[in-house]
């Protein structure tokens, strides 16, 4: 009994040790999905223009989901602590409230919390509302400099460089880029060709002929195809419109 105790009190001590490394992590992904993989409508801000950030090769999207799946990890490591403590739980708990009724009501309540907290954000409908067509980016460049002080013109020789700064946003990495090209067809780093080729009703064999890209790469991202094969997002709309063309 000793020797069980003195093991027990070993694994619960790793498993806090484990849970504390893993909420750390938790913490710190958050703080990179948030302050550096930034969204793009910050990203035009920022970075002047329609890029794609990656960290060890993984977009914010993709450092979301191991975001996710360490938060089930922890999940779990909670409540396999919550079973080895249960003892002492239940004696603390049956000190604090002497009734057992009163205890049984409680336990139900807390328990019933836990759960709507864990799984009613799975049944809820998100809000929709239709942005307009043209000049979005504009728009959101707006409202993100609305929103944060720092980028707000404090003359009016900011307020002119800004407006430059919007243009050269529509503008496009090279001379050979379309202004405002094909704003109907929506293209972003973090879908597939794939995902494309569904939304906009075009065949994927033809959409990676025309690009010139093995069809094998069509759940790839897209922001990762354009690393290693240099072209940008126009390219992917203007052959979206020469195949519904054809």
């Amino acid at each position: 009994m000793i020797s069980w105790n003195k093991n027990k009190t070993k694994i619960n001590l790793t498993i806090d040790a484990i849970m504390l490394l893993v909420l750390m992590t938790i913490a710190g992904l958050g703080f990179l999905i948030k302050y550096v993989l930034i969204p793009g409508y910050k990203r035009n801000v920022v970075y002047s223009g329609d890029v794609e950030l990656y960290f060890i090769g993984l977009t914010r999207h993709e450092w979301g989901k191991i975001h996710l799946f360490i938060g089930f990890i922890f999940l779990l490591l909670l409540l396999l602590h919550i079973i080895l403590h249960w003892n002492m739980i239940g004696h603390i708990f049956r000190q604090m409230f002497s009734g057992k009724a009163m205890r049984r009501v409680l336990a139900v309540f807390f328990g019933a919390v836990c759960l709507v907290l864990l799984l009613v954000p799975l049944l809820l409908k998100p809000e929709v509302t239709p942005l307009p067509r043209k000049h979005i980016h504009s728009k959101t460049v707006k409202r993100f400099s609305e929103n944060d002080p720092g980028k707000l013109p404090a003359n009016e020789q900011k307020a002119k460089e800004e407006t430059h700064h919007n243009q050269v946003i529509h503008k496009g990495e090279t001379e050979r880029l379309h202004k405002h090209a094909h704003p109907e067809i929506e293209v972003y780093g973090y879908m597939t060709l794939n995902e494309v080729a569904n939304k906009y009703d075009v065949a994927i064999t033809d959409l990676t002929k025309v690009l010139n890209i093995p069809s094998s790469l069509s759940n790839t991202r897209i922001g990762r195809l354009k690393r290693q094969y240099d072209f940008h997002n126009s390219e992917i709309r203007e052959a979206v419109l020469k195949i519904k063309g054809d």
